[in-house]
């Protein structure tokens, strides 16, 4: 078995080091005359292992541009932001990175949360001006890309649709703004009629823009299906942060693109844009009773007993009722769904978690 997949391994860096070598003198590299432009097409099942070459392998990134104002294949979308909408000068200065040259580039915008993600993703939408896919983490976000598309643009309402597990309208035939979750669009099982043919239209399309937010969060295999169901011209990503919980953030490189700006979120907090942020820790000292049952516990029940200290509710309900009276929004938040559950019954305050339903997110 070791030796197999060295073997394959090896055949791997072989196949890499050709791959390079082929590349190399294409470009005119290996010698000091005038560099060519050379086309060529690839075998459409191979474009992901080609940019992970080239992206891991030989570090030499690939840019994928797109020239939608002379694509007169895909039909046009009819879209605009209306006249009221104000895009602030970094959401612009980020969206002129995505569209230097007068092509849409593929790539990563980051920007803090706040700073108005998803107008940056409706603006590139309506430039590129053919049709959208938008796949977002969850329902609530589907809806809240819904209304921002609604209010913030002239999109009709007939071209503008949601494919979640409880709306399946199928889209527009000729140019669409079609919303989604990952999930939806990765699923692996039997689906319904009308699921199926939505996912059908889906992956016959040809997506101007392939619109995905959130992307840190995502699962590299989710992620990898979605980006494989779906044929489109351009990906713009989405995200707060460029971390990810499991180490693969390198692999956006070549599965959407690099990069393309980042904003500094203090300047955006010194000129106003976003909250300023102050972080304070409260120490709370369990109570005796807790403390010794803590000690002789194990680690599950240790979690579970830290976390229901009494002496921390009580100074929740303190924080959370101070912030209260000044008129402040606040949000608790707990990582232990029985923790969080109790402290809702006890402050008397709604909860959501991973089994509360759409409607009563929504309501």
């Amino acid at each position: 078995g070791d030796e197999g997949a060295s073997e394959a391994r090896e055949e791997d860096q072989a196949a890499t080091a050709r791959f390079g070598d082929a590349l190399r003198l294409a470009i005119g590299e290996e010698d000091e005359g005038p560099r060519r432009l050379i086309n060529f097409e690839v075998d459409s099942s191979k474009i992901k292992e080609i940019k992970e070459r080239c992206s891991k392998g030989l570090d030499w990134p690939l840019i994928e541009e797109y020239d939608f104002r002379n694509d007169h294949a895909n039909p046009a979308l009819q879209i605009e932001l209306k006249a009221t909408t104000h895009v602030r000068p970094y959401q612009s200065k980020a969206l002129s990175r995505m569209f230097s040259n007068h092509r849409a580039r593929s790539g990563i915008i980051v920007l803090p949360c706040g700073a108005g993600k998803t107008l940056v993703g409706i603006t590139a939408a309506t430039t590129v001006g053919r049709s959208c896919l938008v796949l977002s983490n969850s329902t609530v976000s589907v809806e809240q890309w819904y209304n921002q598309f609604r209010m913030w643009t002239t999109i009709d309402e007939e071209r503008i649709t949601k494919f979640t597990a409880s709306e399946k309208k199928m889209p527009h035939p000729d140019g669409c703004i079609l919303i989604s979750t990952y999930n939806m669009i990765s699923f692996a099982g039997q689906r319904g009629r009308e699921a199926e043919e939505i996912m059908n239209f889906v992956k016959s399309t040809e997506w101007g823009l392939l619109l995905m937010d959130e992307v840190h969060v995502v699962p590299a295999n989710t992620f990898l299906t979605c980006t494989t169901r779906t044929r489109s011209r351009c990906k713009l990503g989405l995200t707060a942060t460029l971390v990810r919980e499991d180490g693969k953030i390198e692999d956006l490189n070549f599965l959407i693109g690099p990069k393309l700006y980042e904003a500094n979120w203090l300047d955006l907090q010194a000129k106003g844009f976003i909250a300023n942020v102050s972080c304070a820790e409260v120490w709370s000292e369990m109570t005796p009773e807790f403390y010794k049952e803590y000690l002789r516990a194990n680690k599950a029940h240790q979690r579970l007993l830290y976390a229901m200290n009494p002496n921390k509710f009580r100074a929740c309900e303190y924080l959370m009722r101070t912030h209260e009276e000044r008129g402040d929004k606040v949000i608790v938040f707990s990582d232990n769904v029985f923790a969080l559950q109790k402290y809702a019954r006890r402050l008397k305050r709604p909860m959501i978690y991973g089994a509360t339903s759409h409607n009563e997110r929504t309501d």
